[in-house]
């Protein structure tokens, strides 16, 4: 092995190590990373991996969409910013390899991942109850519309973070050599991060938290009195914190019960949201239904028609729903896609429950339960979601790839 190739591995390894730290402090290093990482494992072993992977269905799946992806942009009515960010997209397949390649390469990668996200565990957790208690953070950051946002500051995405890589630090935590210490700590830590998404006022996050808490009970092979146990003082906490503070009370149960329901209608979790898709579907009636309008153009298509200027329609930035989204902008094709890939994760889940239950077989370990968890909660078609193609979200959506598909072929 040369000299070059030694750096280049260790600065791989450096820099998807810093990730969880670097999107705390937003979409612009973290991405920087996410490229130069690419680049690195582009100088390294690119075209064997191509050679190894392009039958893996994920490989398969990825091209298609992106193939999709660029059509719809060229022949849609803004095709400028669109086609950059189609082309661009290709960095996320290149990512997840890179992701694969460095773990097969070095392994301790996994605990360095697992020490960083649980670092960023600890100090958003303290930080977050401290801004929650004092209505500042730390550093003097102030909450933002009354909500706990901590180093996130104005951007109402702290619950998010937390959620989002819930299951991705349960996942490395099966990986970990096991001692006492390190069990309790992390069991406390886990605890207070969901009560940090609790209090941090985000909806979507905490059901979500919640919805994949149950979908672990049913799964993970553990002592079922074990887990019981710790996820009832998870539920009693979250609901107690629900029902006893004020804040928190009128936030999660008053304000969503005002937003959807009113004297006269029923909305989608809200009038804002709901105007969101009516909007995207209507704009969808009317253009490309194989291929869509092209990625990040729902915005240029609804705010530059006068049309969508008044109720019921409401414009945004993107749909706020992942299905919405993806059939607008990427057409039938890549909604099938994605529905497909939900469709996967239901079938790997009831597969495993049925052969865990009646057969007491487990054709999955715990890390990979937690990663398929992962997916069932940012797949789940019912729920508000951020745009599918924001670069930030996009790296969270495909670490956890690079750590299944390099489980089942280490398997």
């Amino acid at each position: 092995m040369t000299d070059n190739l030694k750096l280049h591995q260790k600065l791989i390894s450096y820099l998807l190590i810093s990730i969880p730290f670097l999107l705390i402090t937003g979409p612009f290093l973290s991405d920087l990373a996410v490229v130069f990482i690419c680049i690195l494992y582009l100088f390294n072993n690119f075209t064997n991996d191509i050679k190894k992977y392009y039958k893996n269905i994920f490989f398969i799946l990825f091209i298609i969409f992106y193939i999709v992806c660029i059509l719809s942009s060229l022949i849609s009515d803004y095709p400028l910013v669109s086609t950059f960010k189609s082309i661009s997209y290709i960095r996320f397949l290149i990512f997840t390899l890179a992701i694969i390649y460095i773990l097969n390469k070095n392994p301790t990668v996994i605990k360095g991942f697992f020490i960083s996200i649980f670092f960023c565990f600890v100090i958003l957790i303290f930080d977050g109850f401290y801004q929650f208690i004092f209505k500042e953070n730390i550093f003097g950051f102030i909450m933002h519309e009354n909500r706990t946002s901590s180093f996130f500051k104005d951007e109402l995405i702290y619950g998010s973070y937390l959620s989002k890589f819930l299951p991705i630090i349960l996942s490395l935590f099966f990986l970990q050599k096991k001692n006492k210490i390190l069990n309790i700590f992390f069991s406390i830590v886990v605890i207070l991060s969901t009560f940090a998404i609790t209090i941090s006022g985000e909806r979507s996050s905490l059901f979500l938290t919640i919805f994949v808490l149950l979908y672990l009970l049913i799964t993970l092979k553990l002592n079922i009195k074990f887990l019981a146990s710790f996820f009832l003082i998870i539920f009693l906490g979250v609901g107690s914190m629900v029902v006893f503070n004020d804040t928190i009370k009128n936030r999660m149960l008053i304000f969503t019960k005002n937003q959807i329901f009113t004297e006269n209608k029923i909305f989608f979790f809200s009038e804002d949201h709901t105007g969101h898709l009516i909007s995207a579907i209507d704009i969808y009636k009317n253009n490309n239904k194989i291929i869509g309008i092209g990625p990040k153009n729902y915005r240029n298509y609804c705010f530059n028609n006068d049309k969508y200027k008044i109720k019921p329609y409401i414009c945004s930035s993107h749909p706020h729903n992942t299905y919405i989204q993806m059939i607008l902008e990427t057409g039938i094709l890549g909604f099938m896609i994605l529905v497909m890939a939900f469709s996967n994760i239901l079938y790997m889940s009831f597969k495993y429950l049925f052969l865990k239950l009646y057969k007491k077989k487990y054709i999955y370990n715990n890390f990979q339960i937690c990663l398929i968890a992962f997916y069932f909660m940012i797949l789940w078609p019912l729920v508000p979601t951020g745009s599918f193609f924001n670069n930030y979200l996009s790296i969270i959506y495909y670490i956890p790839i690079g750590f299944l598909i390099w489980s089942k072929i280490k398997i």
